[in-house]
């Protein structure tokens, strides 16, 4: 169960979302001192409906993506120069899914203000999580680039590549992108954590204990080190312990969910759906829209053969979630097996089977199976 982290990009991008400050003239938002670029002040109607966008974005609601979507085209149709506005599309675009409008939308962005790294960073996550690996590793390259030597994100971007890098298994390149960052800007907890997370996919645990000793060293309260060392337990088949580190970089951070949700994969990966159910349900009751514990609920509610709940389960997340999302395709991947595999319902299998193979990304993981296992049942 992988989770894919637009955190840093947002941090990079923070700026953005109010660029078009007060006056009606854009910030220079560029991260690096070497994109600095000059702007004419946008025309006042533009600035009104950018602002207009930016307040509904704020306030929240069912309604807000699409009235900040028609506020944010709107003021480009009066003023095609705002970047930022390209950039909050694809923002939107992404969180609801839809990694072909980002990836569009962030390109767009990018013509209008070149190098910008905030922009080069959302279009490597929205490339990543469409599966166009080349695409993605090319924009965090560039984004590196660009940025100044001395510039503290640099490290933790080089990070997001080399574990691009890793999910490819391109361990070597991965290492070496993380050396080569060290020579010219130095390190930090987040290049050791990663470092040690290449490590464990190569199965060298001594290595990986020692440069997660390190990132401890370095910053004691990153959770994410925590939660490396604690699949590195989880490997060296120490439950226990794991538990205890999955626990304790929880406790560092109340928002940090991957460790809770970590706890749980090993725990539904054991057999253990009693427990994995106990740490989902939080998970999930904290978070309602965080959709990928939700599809793992509705396994752990299998396993527990509590088959109606875990269909409720499944059902609400592709009634909410992001039509082109991978969780969605998950829910509707697992409602046919459920139905096929767990309750003889071969019809309403079939029927999901069918939904699966229009709706669903064409990267995702279980199309070809859901191709097959098609062919096998005679979809019509």
């Amino acid at each position: 169960m992988k989770r894919t982290s637009f955190a840093l990009a947002l941090a990079l991008a923070a700026c953005a979302l109010s660029a078009c400050g007060g006056g009606g003239k854009h910030a220079d938002t560029n991260v690096s001192t070497k994109q600095k670029v000059k702007r004419d002040p946008i025309k006042p109607a533009a600035y009104k409906e950018f602002e207009a966008a930016m307040r509904a974005l704020r306030l929240g609601g069912p309604e807000a993506s699409e009235t900040a979507r028609a506020r944010l085209h709107a003021a480009l149709k009066i003023d095609t120069s705002i970047w930022e506005a390209w950039f909050d599309l694809g923002t939107i675009a992404w969180k609801e899914g839809d990694d072909d409008e980002a990836v569009d939308d962030f390109t767009k962005a990018l013509d209008l203000n070149k190098g910008h790294t905030a922009s080069l960073m959302a279009r490597a996550e929205a490339h990543r999580r469409a599966g166009q690996k080349k695409e993605a590793r090319a924009d965090y390259e560039t984004a590196t680039k660009n940025m100044d030597e001395d510039d503290p994100n640099k490290r933790d971007v080089a990070a997001r590549l080399a574990s691009l890098l890793r999910d490819a298994g391109d361990y070597d390149d991965a290492v070496e992108v993380l050396r080569d960052t060290v020579r010219t800007s130095g390190i930090n907890a987040r290049i050791y954590t990663e470092l040690g997370q290449i490590y464990l996919a190569q199965k060298r645990y001594e290595l990986a204990q020692l440069v997660l000793s390190k990132a401890v060293g370095m910053d004691a309260k990153d959770p994410a080190v925590y939660n490396a060392l604690a699949l590195l337990a989880a490997r060296q088949g120490k439950p226990q312990e794991s538990f205890q580190l999955f626990d304790q970089a929880a406790a560092l951070d109340a928002n940090f969910i991957d460790a809770r949700f970590n706890k749980a994969a090993v725990l539904l990966d054991a057999g253990d759906y009693a427990r994995a159910k106990s740490d989902l349900a939080a998970i999930v009751e904290k978070r309602p829209d965080d959709y990928a514990a939700a599809v793992s609920l509705g396994l752990a509610q299998r396993g527990l053969k509590a088959f109606d709940e875990a269909k409720k389960t499944w059902d609400r997340v592709v009634k909410e979630a992001p039509k082109k999302s991978s969780p969605r395709a998950d829910a509707m991947w697992n409602l046919a097996v459920l139905k096929l595999d767990f309750t003889e319902n071969e019809a309403g299998g079939k029927a999901d089977l069918v939904r699966y193979l229009q709706e669903a990304p064409s990267s995702h993981a279980k199309r070809q199976d859901a191709e097959t296992r098609c062919k096998d049942v005679k979809c019509k």
